[in-house]
């Protein structure tokens, strides 16, 4: 197996940069609200006893994006962010905090909490959490195991879901093309399939093979025996 048999050496090619993820029902934000005054910042966080430091409740901080595409956030109230990227809701987080008088200069993290890729085919079957806001193919199957010489390499299947819709993209491992498809940089919940070079037997189908070449030897044997007995 070669990869990126069309890559010259010592080349130039344009490098795009991984584009931002887009926000969509399902997906669990992680949002914290900072202040140099915790007291300001503690009703922005779902849960957080302040009584007392040694004894303090980490914050539930997690959302969940509802079928609407919104999240029901403290005293801000109800926010939509379907199709926003998490950059823009930080953006908006801190914004509407700061107008309206709460906290001066507020520090708003925003993650995205269950980004995940499931692989599956000729390759480590697993989920993979992703770590960040952004992963490649390559990324994926290294993390998956790697892929062997018994997988289709021309022809690697990404099926990635949004707005409702699915849509299944192949990508060419042996090409640079590979890094202009719009399945190179993987989304959350993005599926990638390796499919097998050929057909595999299945375990019945070996357990048969097997048995046939025991009765062929077997039938073989008792020609020969028969024939070495005549001969006599």
């Amino acid at each position: 197996m070669t990869y990126l048999q069309d890559m010259a050496y010592e080349t130039a090619y344009t490098a795009s940069p991984a584009p931002d993820l887009i926000l969509q029902p399902e997906d669990r934000l992680d949002i914290q609200v900072l202040s140099d005054n915790p007291q300001l910042a503690a009703p922005f966080n779902a849960v957080l006893n302040i009584s007392s430091s040694s004894n303090a409740t980490p914050p539930d901080t997690k959302y969940t994006v509802d079928s609407d595409g919104c999240i029901d956030y403290p005293v801000l109230g109800r926010l939509h962010v379907a199709g926003e990227t998490v950059e823009s809701v930080k953006d908006t987080l801190t914004q509407r905090i700061t107008r309206s008088g709460y906290i001066k200069a507020p520090t708003v993290r925003v993650k995205l909490d269950n980004f995940s890729v499931t692989v599956i085919g000729n390759v480590g079957n697993k989920n993979l959490v992703v770590d960040g806001n952004s992963i490649n193919l390559f990324q994926v199957l290294a993390q998956a195991g790697g892929i062997t010489n018994r997988s289709k390499i021309k022809d690697v299947m990404v099926v990635r879901t949004e707005n409702g819709q699915r849509t299944a993209y192949t990508v060419n491992l042996q090409s640079r093309s590979v890094y202009d498809s719009p399945a190179f940089y993987l989304r959350q919940n993005d599926m990638v399939y390796v499919k097998p070079k050929g057909s595999t037997l299945s375990t019945e189908g070996q357990l048969t093979i097997s048995l046939m070449g025991t009765g062929f030897s077997i039938v073989t044997f008792i020609i020969n025996l028969l024939y070495l007995t005549r001969s006599r």
